[in-house]
């Protein structure tokens, strides 16, 4: 064990011992100098205290994080000494929207030659009307959309199909040329389309061919495409000049003769008339008179408005068998009918159930035979005889019966006999 070392008096260095107060010799006090070289005061070791609590709170607190975003962003990579060049950023314009134009409403659809329109009235039926037309029920509920159990309204407008297009060809004798052109048939064509696309007639193409019935041609056959003569060579005219106020009706009025035959000899394509204009009127047929010189004079005779119309079908002499037949009567087109011009059926049957039936009055050119004149269990079979005119409207009568003057001769009788 080391011996404690020993004590001095700080001033003038005389041994003192360890418990002692004050220096024998110089008087000096030594319990001060003790507490002083022993523990340091308590205001020495406040400020140390403070020091480190205010940095244990800075830490904590870290007032240099208030300013910082909440999200921190990545670090911005060293910019090399070289920068590269950014891409010039091109900009597209968008194209200028082009305003919609309002469509252009449809011009109103102009019917086929082979249907008509029809406006229903008040107690019609389909059947009334497909009677009235010489069509069928099924085809007016397909050319409308209609379903059997549809209902009609007063006023509402039908489309209503027709066997045969109305195409005007008047009644001639056709007279072949010498070296006829042959055309041969092909699918969906009749005898009325084709007479339209050669400027010919049913009449002439069925009477230089040999045909009898209008509705059975066969694809493949060739058919003499012959042009009928100028008839209007053998008739009488009358030249009138056109006036102030004038038009193809008031002339027709003034000469009783039909605007359509006044358009066909004069080959009008529309209704327009020039004052000044020479306009041929046929009055009559041109009928030489013997003169005691040569040249013939030529009297004026009136003459039909139209021509008789011509049966196509069914041919003369056709037999029928069974209820459920359906037997249409058809014929060619005299032209364009005016208002008050119709066609007339005239049927008879004779026998044991003989008859005149009803005038029938249509603007069609067919007729479908009812099916009710059908007579079950009869000896022989019936057999009708049918023929067609053109008549002018003019009146009615107290029972509501049309009434009316014919325009044409009366046509040909034909037969058929329906078992």
């Amino acid at each position: 064990m080391e011996p404690s070392p020993q004590r001095r008096c700080p001033q003038c260095g005389t041994p003192v011992a360890q418990r002692a107060d004050t220096c024998l010799m110089c008087g000096a006090v030594l319990k001060e100098s003790k507490r002083k070289s022993g523990r340091l005061p308590q205001t020495d070791l406040l400020l140390p205290l403070l020091l480190v609590g205010a940095l244990a709170l800075l830490w904590l607190w870290k007032p240099w994080r208030a300013a910082e975003p909440q999200a921190l962003t990545a670090p911005t990579a060293t910019v090399s000494t070289t920068p590269t060049q950014l891409p010039t950023a091109t900009y597209a314009m968008a194209p200028t929207a082009t305003p919609l134009y309002s469509p252009t409403p449809p011009p109103t659809a102009t019917l086929p030659p082979n249907q008509t329109r029809h406006t229903v009235k008040s107690g019609e039926t389909v059947s009334t009307i497909a009677k009235l037309y010489g069509t069928t029920i099924q085809a007016i509920l397909q050319a409308n959309s209609l379903k059997a159990t549809s209902y009609l309204r007063i006023g509402q407008e039908l489309v209503i199909p027709l066997p045969v297009a109305n195409t005007p060809t008047p009644t001639v004798t056709p007279t072949p040329s010498p070296t006829p052109f042959l055309y041969s048939i092909k699918s969906g064509d009749t005898l009325s389309v084709i007479a339209q696309r050669y400027k010919t007639t049913v009449e002439a193409l069925m009477q230089a061919n040999g045909i009898t019935d209008a509705t059975r041609i066969h694809i493949g056959t060739k058919l003499k495409i012959v042009q009928p003569p100028d008839y209007t060579a053998t008739m009488a005219y009358e030249t009138y000049e056109v006036k102030a106020g004038d038009t193809l009706i008031s002339i027709s009025a003034k000469y009783k003769v039909s605007v359509a035959k006044i358009k066909e000899v004069n080959k009008l394509a529309g209704d327009r008339l020039g004052v000044g204009q020479k306009l041929r009127i046929p009055v009559g047929t041109a009928t030489p008179t013997p003169s005691l010189t040569p040249t013939p004079t030529l009297t004026p005779t009136p003459g039909p408005a139209r021509p008789a119309p011509v049966l196509l079908a069914p041919p003369d002499g056709t037999a029928f068998e069974g209820a459920d037949t359906v037997i249409l009567l058809n014929w060619a087109s005299v032209g364009i009918l005016d208002e008050d011009e119709w066609y007339v059926v005239r049927v008879r049957r004779s026998g044991e159930v003989a008859e005149l039936l009803p005038l029938v009055w249509t603007k069609a050119t067919s007729w479908r035979l009812p099916g009710d004149l059908y007579v079950a269990g009869l000896e022989e079979p019936q057999r009708f005889y049918w023929q067609v005119s053109v008549m002018q409207k003019t009146g009615l009568t107290e029972d509501g019966t049309w009434t009316g003057e014919q325009i044409s001769p009366p046509g040909v009788v034909r037969t058929f006999t329906w078992k």
